[in-house]
This record gives structure tokens, sequence and C-alpha cells, in this order.
């Protein structure tokens, strides 16, 4: 699984801090090693702060979460040094306006310079998980992940590519409820040049 500005969650505080308020995600590729970590920290007023880190522990990037109007939310990434590499705007349709028992919500990916890189459209069942489908910035099909809400809390998830070929899971843990998970695209997104 290829690893992206999108994937970086945002920046550790004290590790004592983040014990009891962080949500982890280890992702792993299609053999299973482990790729990447992410860890969740969410702050009053509903900003959510990350970190993601390879698989060497390392800091590959950061990124903030922070709610918008309507219950959406706007994210900024950055790489390790603190450049910003891109944006992520969602914009969610609560379950009661949907036509089922599920929520959705579409992600717009934007680069440093501002292009449309791509775009996630997930819809969630209500207490039993999610499915998101990514686009690149031509609207092409590029991949998939579905995740599957566990009974202590996190989830599994499982990622494909367009051609439906398995290239990784992840396992998140921790205390995650409330704290806003932005759709992480694999493969990752080209800007439209």
């Amino acid at each position: 699984m290829k690893v992206i500005f999108l994937s970086a969650l945002i920046p550790l505080t004290l590790a004592s801090m983040l014990v009891a308020d962080t949500c982890r995600e280890v992702v792993r590729d299609a053999s299973g090693r482990i790729v990447q970590t992410i860890e969740r920290r969410k702050q009053s007023g509903g900003t959510v702060q990350a970190v993601s880190r390879d698989a060497a522990g390392r800091v590959i990037g950061t990124a903030t979460t922070r709610p918008t109007s309507g219950g959406g939310s706007s994210t900024v990434c950055r790489d390790a040094s603190g450049r910003m590499t891109g944006t992520a705007q969602t914009q969610t349709q609560p379950q009661s306006q949907t036509t089922t028992a599920a929520g959705s919500s579409r992600t717009t990916y934007r680069d440093a310079s501002g292009r449309l890189a791509g775009s996630a459209d997930t819809r969630t069942n209500a207490g039993t998980g999610s499915h998101t489908q990514y686009r690149d910035a031509s609207g092409r099909f590029t991949g998939s992940t579905a995740t599957n809400s566990k009974p202590a809390g996190g989830f599994t998830g499982t990622s494909w590519d367009a051609a439906g070929r398995v290239i990784g899971t992840s396992t998140v843990s921790g205390k995650c409820q409330g704290i806003a998970k932005v759709p992480i695209p694999v493969p990752p997104p080209k800007a439209k040049r």
C-alpha cells in the first residue's frame, strides 16, 4: 500500500496525554507487513490532530482536521518538515436525509497548489462499518476500502485497487469514538495537470 500525504494525521504531544485519548491505526500491505501507523487525538472544540509514522517509527507526516458547519470537516496535511502537502474537505449527509439507514459523505482532496487531486465517497452503516470508493481528479475509479466496527471499539479495514485486488488492511484500536477519520485514498490520487 502506498503511503501518501492524506494518510498523515497530526503531531504527537506528550505521550502521557495521548494514552486515554488516542485512536491508533496500524496499516499493513497485502503481505501483512506493517507499513504505517497513524495516531489520532481529539482536542477541545472537536479538532483532531494526528501523526503518521513509517514502519521504522519515523514521522512521515502530520495533519489537522477541524469540524466545519453542517457536520463536515477540513483537513490540512503536512510532511515531516512541516511543509503543507495538501488539503481535504469532507461534506456529510446525515442518516435522516438518506434513503437508507446509512449516512454518507464526500471528501475532496487538493494538492498544495490547490489543484484537484481526487475524491472519496463514503457510506456509513450505523454501528457496523463503512464503504468508501476513491476516484482520481478525472473521476476514474481508483480503489475502495471497507471497514467493520469491533464490539470493543475501533474497527478493521480492507483496501482494494481498481481491479479488485487486496492491497492492504488496517486495524484501529483505542478511544476512537467521535474522532474524525478522513478517508485515505488508495492508491494515491494524482493532481490533474
